[in-house]
């Protein structure tokens, strides 16, 4: 393996890991100006684990499924505090 890919590999992986971890901030963005709300992101989990199925699947440089729970898991975690923080949100 070259350098220039695995430096070029590296900085792919952080930026859509990065981007991933601004999923709760956008989430409560969102659920402050009334676009979402707790409840649809609770109704949504199973479209919402699909997606970060897919998500990580994408993300994860193998094939195997450990390193894809490994990037799954955080994401999941992120979605269940964007639920949290979207609740907060909305609270008056």
């Amino acid at each position: 393996m070259r350098p220039q890919n695995y430096f070029e590999f590296v900085t792919k992986l952080m930026l859509w890991i990065g981007l991933s971890f601004e999923m709760p901030l956008i989430a409560f963005g969102l659920a402050k100006m009334g676009v979402v709300t707790a409840g649809q992101l609770l109704a949504g989990w199973r479209y919402a684990l699909v997606r970060i199925s897919v998500l990580a699947a994408t993300i994860t440089p193998t094939v195997d499924p450990v390193n894809m729970g490994l990037v799954m898991l955080p994401l999941l975690g992120l979605y269940v505090f964007s639920i949290i923080l979207a609740r907060t949100a909305r609270r008056k």
